[in-house]
């Protein structure tokens, strides 16, 4: 093979790209299409954390992908150092159904760590990233073409952009994330590619915040609130809606920043100041990722909430199939 090109400037597509060049396996030509007007991406939308979460293997096949993801993206932190990623303390709690939680985290303890009144809580290593820095790292030292125009049709190869260029690559990757519906026709059969949804992520953003603690991520109930002393960044949400579009859910959000507002012992700024963030994500068959193929043409996709855990996996594992 000596040309390739790939369909989505996401986390998976930098991620793959980083992952052949890694292993040497980067074709001659590599030309990356992305449309972040017709196509914005969820990537730089992300609240983008890679905890383990009371993850345990041999429970399900979608707990052994995470637990694989998250122990491939520690590796990849420590052997390769990437800007925009810091290590931080994951903390997990809950004020209700104590009993499922109890087994899910079997070494939580009583706390009333970030909170008015004491409950049970893990505490767990995670990495805080940065979309913008870390994506940008991916790329750094990849010789590609990068072109920023929507592709409109693919045909063995062939692949057609808004402008009306052509090009034909010996192999094509689609890895849109939620816009690989888009492309659905060319692999008719997939169940994987046809039960996939589209999840409309939200969360509320303040900078230049003031707190002097270090960087964590608190995780209450299923809601998150996520500090970033780097960037004096607060990040809370997020909301989750199966939808197309980018309107988010203003209530949703608010009942969420009300309900840890209500619970936790932090000084939360005015929600009216914030500012929503939004993302598309996919939602495959059983919330698994997937590698699906036909002839030249091939998908990757189903990360759901999980982009940052899960696309250098599936990237390696793309690589070593496929490759």
């Amino acid at each position: 093979m000596t040309s390739l090109a790939i369909i989505g400037s996401g986390i998976l597509g930098r991620s793959l790209i980083y992952s052949l060049a890694k292993e040497k396996k980067l074709p001659e030509k590599v030309t990356l299409f992305y449309s972040d007007s017709f196509t914005p991406p969820c990537t730089l939308s992300s609240t983008a954390i890679v905890a383990p979460r009371g993850l345990s293997a041999g429970l399900s096949p979608l707990g052994d992908a995470l637990l694989d993801g998250f122990n491939t993206f520690a590796d990849h932190v420590a052997q390769d150092r990437p800007e925009g990623v810091e290590k931080i303390v994951q903390y997990t709690a809950a004020t209700k159904k104590l009993d499922d939680f109890k087994k899910r985290y079997p070494n939580s303890e009583l706390t009333s760590t970030f909170l008015k009144a004491e409950t049970l809580m893990q505490k767990d290593s995670a990495y805080l990233i940065d979309p913008k820095s870390y994506s940008d790292w991916l790329l750094k030292d990849a010789l590609i073409e990068v072109i920023e125009d929507l592709v409109t049709e693919v045909h063995e190869g062939s692949i057609t952009t808004l402008s009306g260029k052509k090009r034909v690559f010996d192999k094509v990757i689609f890895a849109g994330g939620s816009y690989n519906r888009f492309w659905q026709n060319l692999m008719p059969d997939s169940k994987k590619l046809k039960s996939s949804k589209s999840i409309q992520g939200s969360y509320y953003e303040w900078s230049e915040i003031s707190w002097e603690l270090p960087s964590f991520s608190l995780t209450l109930d299923g809601d998150n609130l996520i500090w970033d002393n780097r960037f004096k960044r607060l990040l809370v949400g997020s909301s989750t809606l199966e939808t197309h579009h980018l309107l988010p859910p203003s209530n949703e959000l608010h009942e969420i920043f009300k309900r840890l507002e209500r619970l936790c012992d932090l000084n939360l700024p005015p929600s009216a100041k914030a500012v929503i963030k939004t993302g598309l994500r996919e939602k495959a068959q059983k919330r698994e990722p997937y590698i699906e193929s036909s002839g030249n043409h091939y998908f990757l996709g189903g990360l759901y909430k999980n982009g940052f855990t899960l696309a250098l996996k599936i990237a390696k594992n793309f690589s070593h199939q496929h490759l």
